[in-house]
């Protein structure tokens, strides 16, 4: 079996639930064990993981179709969430396609093992270009404020008696007290690219490794960055943040994150309310930027499902672009929306609503409540009333 292990091929790999799935070997390694760096077909690349040989198994003849299949299955996936039909940006450019193979290949085996940051140790899910002189760190120490980051235990403790920094850089532009626990309330930062330089390059970096498809690292000049945090009253740590490049009419949002420890909470629907409000304030249509992270397209399809309805519910049948001057959502989501839930039918050349089961809203919400009494979590809610942001006039 050894002789068969080899790097591109197909096996059998035990999963953490005791079964066997077909998977690719990506990578060995003989420190500190011989071990193999897998990705299982059927699962997203953030469960690629090292494991031994005795938790492989050969592919039975006949499952090379199967394993096949599922690869099949699931760049179609990547390609469609990439290129809705309604986006006119050409994704099978020559040079895209090279470039994202490069990356791809580039970025295959996950380099950090765990990080700390601050109170939390995280594991990791994707590669991101730490200290790119050692190709495995078992463990990165990240500063929670200032977010530099440390090879060594010692230093990363040293550093922390000397920190400065309690706070995001840049301009706070929202709070809102929430008294949930040790939590005294909830702040959003407006950080700028071009003056906050090294924050905003680590904060890249941090999100990388939580973000398979984002590759921009160190170019951060044309962007905002939007900071949120949780405040405790002596400090506040950061939850998430949402990127936005400037004077870039076409997107509202560039990546957004929700750290681990933080997810489950709301504050994904809040970063995205917020990148709303904002286009609102602009006067402006919002959309966010393509290829969506698997977990950004579980969040913008649940805000979006959610407000839609909403606004049925409360204001009746509307047309399509009625929905998207209320809401602030662009036509072709709104429409992706309303087709996944079978609610608009094309009718003598147009798109009209079709709301058969008025029932069907109600029961939507009624569900989404018992799901939020399931997860005992306190859920945060983004309140515009209190964003302190006003457009500044263009010169």
């Amino acid at each position: 079996m050894e002789s068969d292990l080899k790097i591109g091929s197909r096996v059998l790999c035990k999963w953490t639930d005791g079964k066997y799935y077909p998977a690719e070997i990506v990578h060995e390694r003989s420190i500190p064990s011989h071990e193999f760096y897998i990705h299982y077909l059927p699962f997203n690349k953030r469960l690629d993981t090292w494991i031994a040989q005795d938790q492989i198994a050969p592919l039975p003849p006949d499952s090379d179709k199967t394993a096949d299949s599922m690869v099949t299955r699931y760049n179609k996936r990547k390609r469609e969430e990439q290129s809705p039909t309604n986006q006119s940006e050409n994704f099978n450019s020559p040079e895209l396609t090279q470039f994202e193979k490069d990356h791809e290949e580039n970025t295959k085996v996950r380099n950090v093992d765990r990080i700390i940051l601050g109170r939390y140790e995280i594991s990791p899910w994707y590669y991101s270009p730490y200290l790119s002189r050692y190709p495995h760190i078992p463990t990165l120490y990240i500063c929670e404020f200032c977010l530099k980051y440390m090879r060594h235990g010692s230093t990363y403790r040293e550093h922390v008696k000397k920190c400065l920094h309690k706070k995001p850089m840049g301009k706070m532009i929202y709070r809102d007290n929430v008294n949930f626990g040790k939590v005294k309330s909830v702040s959003v930062y407006e950080v700028m690219g071009n003056e906050h330089k090294l924050y905003c390059q680590n904060f890249c970096l941090l999100a990388k490794l939580f973000l398979d498809h984002k590759t921009l690292y160190y170019y951060v000049s044309p962007f905002k960055f939007y900071v949120l945090t949780e405040d405790s009253g002596k400090c506040s740590r950061v939850v998430g943040y949402f990127s936005k490049e400037i004077g870039n009419h076409d997107y509202n949002l560039a990546c957004i994150l929700i750290l681990p420890p933080y997810q489950q909470r709301g504050y994904g629907r809040f970063l995205i309310s917020l990148s709303y409000e904002l286009s609102k304030r602009e006067g402006k249509i919002g959309t966010p930027e393509r290829p969506l992270s698997d977990m950004g397209r579980i969040s913008y399809k649940s805000y979006w499902t959610d407000t839609i309805l909403e606004v049925i519910r409360d204001r009746g049948n509307l047309t399509i672009k009625e929905i998207t001057d209320i809401t602030g959502i662009a036509n072709h989501d709104v429409m992706e929306t309303l087709t996944s839930l079978n609610l608009v039918k094309y009718w003598k050349g147009q798109h009209i609503m079709n709301i058969a089961n008025p029932k069907m809203i109600e029961e939507h919400f009624k569900k989404k409540e018992q799901r939020k009494k399931k997860l005992k979590i306190a859920q945060i809610k983004f309140d515009p009333r209190r964003l302190n942001y006003t457009v500044t006039p263009q010169s």
